[in-house]
């Protein structure tokens, strides 16, 4: 099973958009929030502590089972969509 964390900060520019796309992507593919996608804020100390285990250093980032898939940038629709149907 494919599992999605969306890493956001709160004075992030590009989040929001990035927000969305998940989001919007999540939805079409059919996936449940809080079972195979979640959001995390990393000025939360839990959440940091979590981003940092993945060694991010920059917002929007995307963690797909485990691995990162994207840091520090919006991610493309298309590509998002190509990897969680991998």
């Amino acid at each position: 099973m494919t599992r999605l964390i969306l890493y956001t900060g709160t004075n992030c520019p590009r989040c929001p958009e990035a927000k969305k796309i998940v989001e919007d992507v999540t939805k079409a593919l059919r996936l449940k929030k809080g079972e195979d996608w979640e959001i995390k804020n990393i000025d939360e100390e839990e959440n940091m502590l979590t981003a940092l285990q993945y060694q991010i250093a920059s917002t929007p980032s995307i963690v797909i089972d485990g691995e990162v898939f994207i840091m520090g940038a919006v991610p493309d629709r298309e590509q998002l969509v190509d990897k969680l149907k991998d």
